[in-house]
């Protein structure tokens, strides 16, 4: 008999054991199962399964579902570990760098209230969002699962209800029901995954199939068979292996390259029905043989506090060491998850999960748990609020006209005393994204980040991506200075060429792209400004010199004056990050001109073009180096970014290079 007791069922202790080892050695070793995301997955099939099962039984037993003394159960069983490693992160928080504190201490808090999904898919789709991998990031998939815990017997029970009195089989409406969720989300994440992967593998709606397809299998998989056939013992045993091949074929085929979830994630949670339809078979070819092993079921027992403990660890270790993970390390690191998932289940998990606690009791616990975590990320937050980022210091920073010094040594810096700080350097940005005219992934709109005075006759337009943003504070100070008018046209992660270009994040031909410069083309024959600039990022190994070339010739043939922005030195690491985590920032943190500063696509399809070239570069390098900190000021707000504070100082710069065409130019109008 299968009871929904997870720990009466040998074979879903053994299944959880294999999500997740897939995880660990995925976030391990990733070249060993680059698919081994999929055990998150394998969990959501096992979740749906035992708490739709527990809530059926329940109503059919009973006649309605205790609301109240379900989310004791689930207080006692999930919070406590939760609430121990969520403390633990947060008093671990200052072995980060500053500049991650307030991302940590937002992560927390979004982890508290069960939505770290939903901020993680918010930042999947703000490349203005910090990169790195936050210790409580893999908190996404419990958001979702408690999202469910919570939502699912509050929509459930009044739908039954219901049912029975119009004399409706209870089962039945499960399943209809189940069904109806269950197939609506997969519908919906097929058809989001190719259009916003980003959003799709962490939004819930996209997941709760998963979930559904773990409670349908609960409503029909009752004492060890399927309701209505007659499953032979060999048949069902082989469903099991043929799970487990599934399974691991997933972790072995899939990588980060995959569409996933949408039709992927078919195949590792079919693969986990298809393992508990066989429980309880025994039989020399069931999945049992390998699952109630005595390792499989321990890992089974512990595996939820093997998941919640082994990230953070990874993270703070490649955070504090700065080194990636080896075989060694990768094998301490894993011994040391494992010792603190034994502890945490022992003294931790167990004990709450047995208490005797009166309902009110629990649930008091459970608000007081969430509060404690979310104050302790809270304070974090509030304390950065509190410190608001200085925009000057004493004297207003010279940032790049420092190295226009034949005095200025930048070696002579101090990161204590630059603008912005570094805690606050992932804030520096242009004033574009809280004016919300960088176009969005999904969109093709053509919209316009304006400076200066409509009326100008000197008109300046950039198009690009967030390489070209990051210029667009340098126009805002060059339109105080002087009467242009600027338009900024900047699209996320958007190469400009009319030829769809591979993306990486989005899986697939980032045709939005292609459209959006196709718009951007057409709206340039309407406006025709007196300069064209194009600043993107380079597209190394996406798009060619010559496709690039091809979209350029258009605005050339229309007799518009187009000139390339040449791109910034890029570093290729986190330079706050970097400053902050070494007393010898010069010797670590300060790349050589000649790896950093190189000729690329971009460079290369101007010069087929004989497009002219606006160089900045002896404003960033002196000759040997490129200085992260110049003239006061941080250069950079991450790998390839600059801050708005330097691109500030980079107004006087431009307004030299464009002031002897745009006089002309003006002159040449008006003599007409």
């Amino acid at each position: 008999m299968i009871l929904f007791r997870h720990h009466l069922v040998p074979e879903i202790q053994g299944l959880r054991a294999v999500a997740v080892l897939a995880v660990l050695i995925y976030h391990i070793w990733p070249n060993i199962l680059p698919g081994g995301y999929v055990g998150v997955d394998v969990f959501f099939v096992i979740s749906g399964y035992l708490i739709t099962g527990s809530l059926f039984k329940e109503f059919e037993r009973t006649g309605g579902i205790d609301i109240p003394a379900f989310y004791a159960r689930r207080v006692r069983r999930l919070l406590p570990a939760a609430t121990l490693v969520s403390l633990t992160v947060a008093l671990a928080i200052p072995l980060f760098a500053r500049a991650q504190w307030a991302d940590i201490a937002s992560s927390i808090v979004a982890s508290a209230l069960y939505v770290q999904n939903w901020f993680l898919a918010a930042q999947a789709v703000d490349y203005l969002a910090d990169d790195s991998k936050g210790p409580m990031n893999h908190f996404w998939s419990l958001s979702v699962e408690e999202q469910y815990y919570i939502v699912w017997p509050l929509v459930l029970l009044p739908v039954v209800h219901l049912a029975r009195r119009a004399g409706v089989s209870p089962r039945a409406v499960f399943l209809g029901f189940i069904g109806l969720i269950g197939i609506g989300s997969l519908v919906y994440s097929i058809l989001l995954t190719p259009q916003n992967p980003g959003v799709a593998y962490f939004a819930t709606t996209t997941r709760a199939w998963e979930l559904a397809l773990g409670g349908a299998l609960a409503v029909l998989h009752v004492r060890g068979k399927v309701v209505g056939t007659g499953y032979a013992r060999q048949v069902r045993a082989g469903l099991g292996l043929m799970g487990l091949f599934a399974i691991g074929g997933g972790c072995w085929a899939y990588s980060d390259q995959t569409s996933f979830p949408g039709y992927a994630a078919l195949l590792p949670t079919l693969g986990a029905a298809a393992v508990i339809v066989s429980s309880g078979v025994q039989s020399p070819w069931s999945a049992a043989r390998i699952l109630n092993t005595r390792v499989f079921q321990y890992l089974g027992d512990v595996s939820y506090s093997l998941y919640l403990w082994h990230w953070p660890i990874i993270v703070a270790y490649v955070e504090i060491s700065g080194r990636a993970i080896g075989p060694r390390s990768g094998a301490l690191l894993l011994l040391a998850a494992l010792i603190l998932a034994h502890v945490s289940k022992t003294l931790v998990e167990d004990p709450f999960r047995t208490a005797r606690f009166a309902l009110r009791r629990t649930l008091m616990l459970g608000i007081g748990s969430i509060a404690l975590t979310t104050l302790a990320g809270t304070a974090y937050l509030m304390r950065d609020l509190n410190d608001p980022m200085p925009t000057a210091i004493a004297a207003a920073p010279r940032g790049a006209a420092a190295m226009k010094d034949p005095q200025y040594d930048w070696r002579s810096e101090d990161p204590t005393k630059v603008v912005p700080r570094l805690e606050k350097v992932r804030a520096d940005v242009s004033s574009a994204y809280a004016a919300k005219c960088h176009q969005t992934v999904q969109a093709t709109e053509v919209l316009t980040c304006d400076y200066g005075d409509p009326r100008s006759d000197a008109k300046i337009v950039m198009v690009g991506n967030s390489h070209a943003t990051h210029w667009f504070p340098a126009f805002e100070e060059l339109a105080r200075a002087q009467p242009i008018y600027f338009r900024g046209l900047a699209k996320s992660a958007c190469i400009f060429s009319v030829e769809p270009v591979y993306d990486a994040e989005l899986k697939r031909p980032y045709t939005e792209c292609a459209q959006w410069s196709k718009n951007v083309i057409d709206w340039l024959s309407r406006e025709r400004p007196d300069v064209v600039l194009i600043s993107h990022s380079p597209g190394e190994g996406k798009v060619t010199p010559e496709v690039l070339a091809a979209t350029w010739k258009q605005l050339v043939d229309m007799g518009l004056d187009v000139r390339h922005v040449r791109s910034i030195p890029r570093p290729s690491f986190d330079v706050g990050k970097c400053i902050a985590g070494h007393h010898d920032w010069k010797a670590k943190c300060v790349p050589s001109r000649e790896k950093v500063l190189k000729r690329n696509n971009l460079y290369f399809a101007a010069e087929q073009l004989k497009i002219p070239i606006l160089d900045f570069s002896d404003y960033f390098c002196d000759a040997k180096h490129c200085p992260v900190i110049i003239g006061d000021v941080l250069v950079y707000r991450d790998s390839h970014h600059m801050t708005a504070t330097f691109a500030r100082t980079l107004g006087r710069p431009m307004e030299e290079k464009l002031a002897p065409l745009l006089h002309f130019k003006a002159a040449d109008r008006n003599s007409g």
